[in-house]
């Protein structure tokens, strides 16, 4: 069972597919899935909405590097990332 399949199993979501994930790639690059649209963006702050809710990237140089199809991807020095 996959670390996914077990939090899922914990929420009782076990056929249930995720329907946004984040990827934090150390502290410069995340990836995130299930994206909507851009709510707001500055180098400071990427704020997106998802698919149930919205999740903030706040940081240093942030900016866009790729958003398509619901995927994204942001670089620069990330801080944090909370769901909202």
């Amino acid at each position: 069972m996959s670390f996914i399949d077990e939090v899922l199993s914990v929420f009782g979501g076990e056929d249930v597919a995720p329907l946004s994930r984040v990827m934090l790639i150390g502290d410069g690059a995340a990836y995130v899935e299930g994206v909507k649209a851009i709510k707001s963006y500055s180098q400071e702050k990427i704020e997106l909405f998802i698919k149930k809710g919205e999740i903030s990237i706040t940081g240093e140089g942030l900016f866009v590097k790729k958003f398509c199809g619901g995927d994204l991807a942001v670089c620069g020095k990330i801080k944090s990332i909370e769901k909202n």
